[in-house]
C-alpha cells in the first residue's frame, strides 16, 4: 500500500519547492509531516544546483497548527507523539542557519505551529486570504520553535509582546505592517510571485549570497539555541503546573 507523504518536493530548475499536502486536514501538522520536512529542507540545502527554496502548501490554508488527534496523544508512522519529533525539538536552529535562501508562501491561515514555523525562514509573503495566529496564551501553551527570540527580531520587542501575551490573530494587512511578511497578492497570483521571487534569488551569486544570510543572522544564530531550551524547560514547567491542577481537581 503506498502511503501518501505529508510534504510534496518538486525542482523547478534552480528552486527546490516544499509543499505541505494534507490540504482536507487544514495541513494540519502531525509528527510524521515534521520529519518529511527535516529530511526535505536537509536535502536541498545540501543540494549545490538549489540556490532557493520554496515553500508552501495546498489547499485553503497554510498550516492550521497541529492536529487535534496527536495533541491527544495519537503517534504518528514514526511512532512518535508531537513534540518528540526532531522538527519541534530543536531543528529550527539548523533551519535558521541553511545557507540557501528561503522563501515562504502562505496560501492561507498560519495558525499556532504553522506561524511559528514560519519565523525562521528568510523571506514571508502571503495572499490576501493569510492569517498569522499565535494563539498560545489562550490555549494554556507556550509558544515554541524559537518564537520568543525570532519573533521580537522580525517585529520588534514591544509588537512580539502584545502579539503572543495576548494570543493575536494577524491578518495580511497587520502583518505586513508589523513586517511579519515582506508582500501582499492575491490568491491568484501568489504561486507565481513566489516563483519569481524564488527564482531571482537562485540566479544571484550562491557564495555571495550564503554570506549575506550569515552576517544578517549575526548572534540571534547563536543565541537561538539558548531560547529554545528556554522555551522546552518553560514548556516542562507548564505541563507540571497542570499536571498539579488536575490532580487537585480530582481530590
Amino acid at each position: 500500500m503506498t502511503i501518501e507523504r505529508d510534504v510534496q518536493i518538486e525542482r523547478d530548475g534552480r528552486v527546490g519547492v516544499i509543499t505541505l499536502n494534507r490540504p482536507e486536514k487544514l495541513n494540519a501538522y502531525t509528527p510524521d509531516m515534521g520529519d518529511e520536512l527535516v529530511e526535505v529542507f536537509r536535502s536541498f540545502a545540501a543540494d549545490p544546483d538549489i540556490g532557493a527554496i520554496l515553500f508552501t502548501a495546498n489547499g485553503r490554508a497554510f498550516c492550521a497548527g497541529a492536529d487535534r488527534a496527536f495533541l491527544h496523544g495519537e503517534r504518528g508512522r514514526n511512532g512518535l507523539r508531537i513534540g518528540e519529533e526532531y522538527f519541534i525539538d530543536g531543528f529550527v536552529s539548523e533551519l535558521f542557519s541553511i545557507d540557501t535562501p528561503i522563501i515562504a508562501a502562505v496560501n492561507g491561515p498560519a495558525v499556532g505551529i504553522g506561524a511559528t514555523m514560519l519565523l525562521a525562514l528568510d523571506i514571508r509573503i502571503a495572499s490576501t486570504s493569510a492569517l498569522f495566529s499565535f494563539p498560545f496564551a489562550k490555549l494554556g501553551l507556550m509558544p515554541g520553535m524559537g518564537s520568543t527570540v525570532l519573533l521580537p527580531a522580525i517585529v520588534g520587542l514591544s509588537r512580539a509582546k502584545d502579539i503572543l501575551l495576548s494570543g493575536a490573530t494577524l491578518t495580511c494587512a497587520e502583518a505586513l505592517d508589523a513586517g511579519l511578511i515582506s508582500q501582499v497578492y492575491s490568491e491568484a497570483k501568489l504561486n507565481q510571485a513566489a516563483r519569481e521571487r524564488a527564482h531571482m534569488i537562485a540566479s544571484n551569486d550562491g557564495p555571495a549570497t550564503a554570506a549575506s544570510k550569515r552576517a544578517l543572522a549575526g548572534s540571534l544564530a547563536a543565541s537561538l539555541p539558548n531560547a529554545i531550551k528556554g522555551e522546552q524547560r518553560e514548556a516542562r514547567e507548564l505541563a507540571h503546573i497542570r499536571a498539579a491542577q488536575t490532580t487537585s481537581q480530582m481530590k
